[in-house]
Parts: C-alpha cells; sequence; structure tokens
C-alpha cells in the first residue's frame, strides 16, 4: 500500500457511520511528527508521506478521506484529507 519509506507505522481502513451518510477512512499511524506544532516536524518527510497518502486516495476512489496520526499521540494533532469540490478531478483537498 505505501512504499518502503520507514515512515509508516500501521494503516487500516475504518467506517464512519451516521444516520445522514457513512465514509471510508484510511487511518495512517506514522513514526513522525505530523504537524508543526510537534517536536521534530520535518516538512520533507511529512511531505513525502502526504504524496504517498493522496496516491492512494487517487487510486481508490472507494475511500473517502484519511488521516494521518502521529504515534506520538500526546500531541493530538492530525492531518485530514477530504474530497472536497475538486471530487470531479479526485483530487483530495487537504483539511487541517
Amino acid at each position: 500500500m505505501f512504499n518502503p519509506n520507514r515512515l509508516v507505522k500501521s494503516a487500516w481502513i475504518a467506517a464512519e457511520v451516521s444516520r445522514e451518510k457513512s465514509e471510508k477512512i484510511l487511518v495512517v499511524e506514522a513514526y513522525i511528527a505530523v504537524s508543526p506544532l510537534e517536536g521534530g516536524f520535518d516538512a520533507d518527510r511529512y511531505g513525502r508521506l502526504v504524496e504517498d497518502v493522496r496516491r492512494i486516495l487517487a487510486d481508490n476512489p472507494d475511500i473517502d478521506r484519511a488521516s494521518i496520526l502521529s504515534v506520538h499521540r500526546e500531541s493530538r494533532c492530525a492531518a485530514l484529507f477530504r474530497r472536497g469540490a475538486c471530487e470531479e478531478e479526485r483530487q483530495p483537498e487537504l483539511v487541517a
């Protein structure tokens, strides 16, 4: 699923279901900081991970969005990808 870049600890598909809709979510747990608010944030490494996630979303249109989480959970930082107005182009939009 991901390029062997040693940035990802694990990844799985989760579902979010409500009365109005249901979404399939790719959850990615990363070994790196995922926010500039976290210590040790490396924009280049995070950028490579984001590219991988966007590629996977583009290749799998049945996945509605993705969430990238740091294994350093105490930071409570996450980056979310959602399909926005550009859904026809199948380009996920980054939402922070």
